[in-house]
């Protein structure tokens, strides 16, 4: 699997949009999706905070990125809704004390 397909996959799978996950990575939108189709390199500084946005070590993401069972592996989909959970929390936390 290439690794446009893979960003795709992950995004997918946490139900966020492209525009969610660039801002996140302090990139444009369009740099993001270069990404997911293929057409820009990942870079080791991107990889490693799109590893902490699905809530993973880097090396998970980078298995997922070698192996497709990993990348279909419930475990992938189970840290995936940890860090949604923790996210959402600490929006409800926010959202309290505001």
């Amino acid at each position: 699997m290439n690794v446009g397909k893979i960003l795709r996959k992950l995004r997918q799978y946490k139900g966020v949009t492209q525009e969610n996950i660039a801002t996140f990575l302090n990139l444009e939108r369009s740099a993001y999706s270069k990404l997911e189709q293929d057409k820009t390199m990942l870079r080791l500084d991107t990889a490693k905070l799109i590893a902490v946005f699905y809530g993973f070590e880097l090396h998970y993401l980078i298995l997922c990125m070698e192996y497709d069972h990993y990348l279909n592996n419930p475990t992938t989909l189970r840290l995936i809704k940890a860090q949604k959970d923790k996210e959402a929390n600490f929006a409800r936390q926010v959202a309290y004390s505001a």
